[in-house]
């Protein structure tokens, strides 16, 4: 356990955020003869819980629990929860001793375990805690109150340490200052000018002292909600292609005509694809594969819209869905667009607090770009020209050079060479890789005489073949795509 001096200023600051808690940690071992018999239970599902209010909503981030212990003599009991303190119980001889109430504040990886000691029984057991599901990713759950926190990382900026957008499954907001609304930051110490110095939220100007966490530090957070909490680290700017291929699944969410993607939730998806891209993991050697998911967030319609695009777009509530999981499951996101009548870098631009993840990338889908033929989108195949993918190209290169991010995909659907016009003129710009996609379905010859003649000559730079589970005749195989002379860096289902 954390204990911190000042006690009374420390109490100080805790009456005004709520009720004071503590985060500890320790190491147990169990006795040689049991003493007592503990079982732990998570009592619902976290994923369940978020996914039925939304990424955005304020649902219970930490998990409640179920703990039974049984001991053979009438003793007490200390209960240390996991990113929690400890709570004392009697327990009796006759009947086990059932805790409801208490909370688990976990983060994924970390171990889900409950400490049950006995001291006048000179008995100590860390227990599993069962039943555990969608654990938020992050490296500290921030309660509801107050929270320790013994700071093991390099002096940093506090302001920058709550930099980040969307970690786990709680938007975070900042204001102009830096600040996030409803959290504040304290650390007490003798050497200090004053012995307690705050940043954050309602911080009063004379306590404004703290301005950077340092090793070895202790520190109360202090929140009105359960937030996790991901730490800053040293952006990447390699390309995800230098050591990886990408392997997707496309469509649109709960719609199966649209592509695999729209059959099962992000969860269920998401175990799908991994499954194949376990499949060519087999088949590359060293170089490692990584599922994605390819969303289409903007689809031609039939009929006009208001607004004159054609286009109907998906809620960005959904779109945060989906983030959120790839988040969890560290898989790449591509963000779809099908154009219909509307500029393909406006519709680039609305999709820009998700595309400034280092993971979330971009694909405009031409076949729909139907404008310039003057008729709807579907009665003809469209194109678009080398100016609308340099426009995109270097509006991306600029969220690139911002967030300090590894290069953007931009990926472009092609089978037909009016889809992309004026090919040569397509500009090659510093973090930004396009890639290509062979999107046709047919036999194999075809495919790979399309794949050779689109894929894999420029402006492509990561060439992209896509299959489809029921219009391809047949359906290459894992082991026929990784035996291409020129083997696809992507490979999509749809």
């Amino acid at each position: 356990m954390i204990r911190a001096p000042h006690t009374r200023l420390i109490a100080f600051v805790v009456g005004l955020a709520a009720l004071a808690l503590w985060l500890g940690g320790g190491s147990s071992a169990a006795a040689a003869d049991a003493a007592c018999q503990v079982r732990a239970e998570a009592t619902y599902d976290a994923t369940a819980a978020a996914a039925s209010t939304g990424p955005a909503a304020r649902a219970p981030l930490s998990t409640p629990l179920s703990i039974e212990v049984a001991c053979d003599v009438p003793t007490e009991i200390d209960l240390r929860l996991p990113g929690g303190g400890s709570s004392g119980y009697m327990v009796e001889g006759e009947a086990p001793l059932i805790v409801t109430g208490e909370r688990a504040y976990l983060c994924h990886g970390q171990d889900a375990m409950v400490e049950v000691a006995a001291s006048e029984l000179d008995w100590v057991e860390s227990v599993p805690i069962s039943g555990i599901n969608g654990i938020p990713q992050c490296d500290v759950m921030l309660r509801a109150g107050s929270t320790w926190l013994q700071w093991t990382g390099p002096r940093l900026e506090v302001r920058e340490a709550f930099a980040g957008r969307a970690l786990g499954w709680v938007q975070w907001e900042r204001g102009a200052d830096g600040t996030v609304p409803g959290l504040s930051v304290w650390s007490f110490g003798e050497d200090a000018l004053l012995p307690v110095q705050g940043w954050g939220d309602g911080v009063a100007p004379l306590l404004q002292g703290l301005t950077h966490f340092s090793p070895g530090g202790t520190y109360l957070v202090v929140s009105n909600v359960e937030r996790p909490w991901t730490f800053p680290r040293p952006p990447s700017v390699q390309s995800v292609f230098e050591d990886a291929q990408i392997v997707s699944f496309y469509g649109f969410p709960g719609v199966r005509a649209m592509g695999v993607l729209g059959h099962g939730t992000p969860a269920e998806v998401a175990n799908a694809v991994a499954d194949w891209a376990e499949r060519y993991d087999r088949l590359n050697g060293p170089r490692e594969v990584i599922p994605a998911y390819h969303l289409i967030t903007g689809v031609a319609q039939a009929y006009p819209t208001r607004d004159g695009t054609w286009l109907s777009r998906l809620s960005h509530d959904v779109i945060a869905e989906y983030v959120e999981a790839a988040r969890e499951r560290e898989m790449i996101l591509f963000l779809d667009v099908q154009i219909g009548w509307s500029d393909p870098l406006y519709e680039v631009q609305l999709l820009e607090e998700f595309l400034r993840e280092p993971f979330v990338h971009m694909a405009l889908d031409p076949e729909f770009a139907t404008e310039h033929l003057g008729v709807r989108p579907g009665l003809a195949i469209g194109g678009i020209g080398a100016d609308h993918v340099n426009e995109v190209q270097h509006y991306l290169a600029t969220l690139v050079e911002e967030e300090g991010i590894p290069p953007k995909i931009l990926m472009v659907h092609q089978f037909a060479a009016r889809m992309l016009r004026d090919r040569d003129a397509v500009d090659d710009v510093e973090g930004v890789e396009i890639s290509i996609d062979m999107d046709g379905f047919g036999t194999m010859a075809l495919k790979l005489r399309h794949y050779d003649w689109y894929a894999l000559t420029e402006p492509s730079e990561r060439p992209a073949l896509k299959l489809f589970f029921n219009q391809d005749t047949p359906v290459m195989t894992p082991e026929q795509v990784q035996a291409i002379d020129d083997v696809p860096d992507l490979i999509m289902y749809q």
